[in-house]
């Protein structure tokens, strides 16, 4: 489906089949010979995550807003199987589906898991990914037996996690001083009396545990345009520890801290944008698309 209104700003509907399921992607706002605008949204959440920020955005670029798997209006196929390397390989079809419909340039702002599958997704693709905007990316943990018991024995098994999904998002997203923050805390707050959701949920946390989980490695010699954003009061990914990893690891990339949780577009989308649009004038740029 595609329309647009009187000032020019389209939108169009599609769903792409991927390895987990359909999942749905909604593009909008204007072609201005930018790069699109690809958002990658956390673990639990939508697309509806990025709707503070959203307008302004959309004034200046094509974005694209995708539901991952099993969230949503995607579907998934078998959410206990959902992991964080196959949302990367989503994000690959993704990608693969937005160039037969011409899209063949974009930066791409990923939140926690969100920001790993779009850091893993510049690394395979450095011809099509022009920069990234990353805030609070998961991948950067030192992992030890507490950290690895937290993801698979605590929020990776439904019955407990449960009743930790409420208050720990409840956390995460901080003040809730927001109409954003606010509709975002409602949406996962009905992960826990969903059992695919929450299964799918589980199933995303156990795989931050996995052996091969992680980026300090594959970072070496990374040049792709980057913005680091972190929340100060993040309870669950922290600037102090992941964040001084991130910026080692990424050694040429641009980097903020801000006074919120673990998601600052929500909690202070007027600040987050003072960072990241000009960011995206300057990767806009001819010649500044990628390198510190």
């Amino acid at each position: 489906m595609d329309m647009r209104d009187d000032a020019g700003s389209e939108e169009s509907r599609f769903t792409v089949p991927t390895v987990l399921g359909e999942v749905s992607v909604r593009i909008t706002g204007r072609d201005a010979g930018r790069p699109a605008l690809l958002l990658l949204h956390a673990n639990p959440g939508d697309r509806r995550d990025y709707d503070a920020v959203l307008p302004s955005f959309e004034k200046a670029h094509r974005v694209v807003g995708v539901d991952w798997p099993g969230y949503g209006q995607s579907t998934a196929a078998v959410p206990g199987r959902v992991t964080a390397e196959g949302l990367v390989a989503v994000a690959e079809q993704v990608l693969a589906a937005l160039a037969d419909r011409g899209i063949g340039r974009l930066t791409v702002l990923g939140s926690s898991v969100g920001g790993y599958a779009a850091l893993r997704l510049a690394l395979r693709h450095p011809e099509t990914i022009t920069g990234l905007i990353l805030v609070a990316p998961a991948g950067f943990t030192r992992h030890n037996l507490v950290t690895r018991a937290f993801c698979r024995r605590v929020m990776g098994v439904p019955p407990v996690a449960r009743w930790l999904v409420t208050p720990l998002n409840r956390a995460l997203l901080g003040r809730l001083r927001t109409r954003s923050a606010r509709e975002t805390y409602a949406r996962a707050r009905t992960i826990r009396d969903d059992p695919a959701r929450l299964e799918l949920h589980c199933a995303i946390w156990r795989s931050f545990a996995s052996p091969g989980f992680g980026l300090h490695a594959a970072c070496a010699g990374f040049t792709t345009r980057t913005l680091l954003i972190w929340g100060r009061r993040d309870p669950v990914v922290p600037a102090l520890t992941d964040g001084r990893h991130a910026r080692r690891a990424l050694a040429h990339a641009e980097s903020v801290v801000m006074p919120t949780g673990h998601e600052p577009y929500n909690e202070d989308p007027g600040t987050f944008l003072e960072h990241v649009t000009p960011f995206l004038e300057r990767t806009a740029s001819p010649g500044r698309g990628r390198g510190g």
